[in-house]
């Protein structure tokens, strides 16, 4: 707040200040200067006081057509190829315009349809869909891919369970979905069709700036549209609906001929990127260059720093994925399953003291004993860094516990918000284990991420020219379009289309 010109103001404030001289030439853009003030307010009025038009404080924007105003990288960065040139198929994600649809608690998906689909009263029941343009109580939605529902809409429907996805609502945060086109407004079947093993969903914020926590997550559940930190984002599947590979026509070929390693795979690729671009030293090194939201990546032409960050890149997959994509980094002890450290490792973290059966509300961290306490209940073994990691500003041990507490109400969308679990499930414990697991993988993996960043941005790297000259960039037309499935049906008379 004591930043602020204007109190109120939450924004980032322009003063633009436009200058024409007598000599000037209309047939050529205007070149634009860009400097940042920063400091408590008191501090921001006293250098504007001393801002000159000719001092030594301003810095060249870019000169290429069109873009943000924002100074001209200092790094290199403006020549490292965009996140989606390389991934060039990418959404913003399931978006269902209604949370009832969503909860971290299955069986309260049930009970919520349960009240909607037993209303007999029409304008009760409008009310408790949340009618919107696209979805009304009348709607005939075409099913989603893998999920049918039944052919009635959602006015005539009466007595049934409906199917539910693992979703990733949220960074790190797996909830459930009541998995029928009826219920959501927009959700992106292309991805929903994407759905298969060995599919990796990358995201980055490319809406709005971030200024701490990796610049780039991922997650094997099919991502909402805010999953990136509840701010809009960018998905981009390594994988089209067909299998094929979500990259430039020749950039896996180019890449292996490049590093001199045989098949170089798309798996790889996304491997490489979450090892440069999934922690919070690359946001922290690129802070300037990303006030202009999207992800560049360096591609490093040493194979050796190469096989490294595959090799850490698969590591951060298999911890972010929850086990399902990437390798573990090591060996699981006898027994072991999931992502959870075996007991006698010093990293376990370790459930003390019950929850018990009420929804607790309030979360707490004690860190000179490293312990959380969650309501009644005390998980031990959780670090500074594990309680602290976010995304974009998302603090992801808080967000988690903000959707389990017993009444959201910043999320309310229809009374059948309202229902919500009654008594902590078992299930949550252990979920929450699972996530402060995961966060203290990422957490170790960090400085090894940060290693490889420094020694790839300051080695020969493959630049956005050098993709261009091979042909590979910019990626052919319709390579951001998905790639369905063909289905041929031998059965179907020849008449019919």
């Amino acid at each position: 707040m004591a930043t602020r010109v204007f109190p109120h103001v939450a924004q980032p404030l322009s003063i633009c200040l436009f200058v024409r001289r007598a000599d000037h030439d209309s047939g050529r853009p205007a070149r634009i200067h860009y400097r940042a003030l920063h400091g408590k307010r008191a501090e921001k009025f006293s250098q504007l006081q001393e801002v000159g038009l000719d001092d030594g404080g301003w810095r060249d924007t870019h000169a290429q057509g069109v873009r943000p105003f924002t100074p001209a990288a200092l790094s290199g960065w403006e020549e490292y190829p965009a996140l989606d040139a390389l991934f060039p198929w990418g959404s913003p994600g399931c978006k269902t315009n209604r949370s009832w649809v969503t909860s971290p608690s299955a069986s309260v998906l049930h009970r919520r349809w349960a009240r909607l689909s037993g209303e007999q009263d029409p304008e009760a029941k409008a009310l408790l869909f949340k009618e919107t343009r696209d979805r009304r109580l009348g709607t005939r939605a075409a099913c989603l891919p893998g999920f049918p529902h039944p052919e009635r809409a959602i006015d005539e429907e009466a007595g049934t369970r409906p199917p539910l996805l693992r979703i990733a609502l949220r960074s790190f945060d797996r909830q459930w979905l009541i998995a029928d086109n009826r219920v959501i407004d927009f959700p992106r079947p292309d991805l929903w069709e994407s759905l298969q093993p060995g599919q990796v969903f990358l995201n980055q914020q490319n809406s709005h700036e971030i200024g701490s926590g990796p610049a780039l997550v991922a997650t094997a559940l099919l991502p909402d549209t805010h999953h990136f930190n509840g701010r809009g984002g960018r998905v981009h599947p390594v994988l089209h609906p067909d299998g094929s590979a979500n990259v430039p026509t020749g950039l896996l070929r180019y890449l292996s001929a490049v590093l001199g390693l045989d098949g170089v795979t798309v798996h790889d690729l996304a491997a490489y990127a979450v090892a440069v671009a999934g922690h919070s030293a690359f946001t922290e090194r690129f802070a300037e260059e990303l006030l202009t939201p999207g992800v560049r990546l360096p591609l490093t032409r040493d194979p050796e720093l190469w096989s490294e960050a595959v090799g850490v890149g698969r590591a951060f997959l298999w911890a972010a994925t929850y086990g399902e994509r990437g390798d573990p980094p090591d060996a699981p002890a006898s027994g072991q399953e999931g992502v959870g450290f075996p007991p006698g490792d010093p990293r376990q973290v370790r459930y003390a003291t019950p929850i018990g059966s009420a929804v607790p509300d309030t979360l707490v961290y004690d860190e000179e004993s490293s312990t959380l306490h969650v309501g009644p209940g005390t998980f031990t073994g959780v670090p500074p860094e594990v309680w602290n990691y976010e995304v974009g500003g998302m603090r992801i041990v808080k967000k988690w516990f903000g959707y389990r507490k017993a009444s959201p109400t910043s999320r309310r969308t229809s009374p059948l918000d309202d229902l919500h679990v009654t008594a902590w499930p078992s299930e949550w414990s252990a979920e929450l284990i699972d996530l402060l697991s995961v966060l203290r993988r990422l957490v170790d993996l960090a400085p090894a991420q940060q290693a490889l960043t420094t020694k790839i941005v300051n080695s020969p790297v493959v630049t956005a020219t050098d993709l261009t000259s091979a042909g590979v960039l910019p990626p052919q037309p319709r390579a951001d379009r998905a790639r369905r499935r063909v289905v041929l049906d031998f059965d179907r008379p020849a008449d019919e289309p």
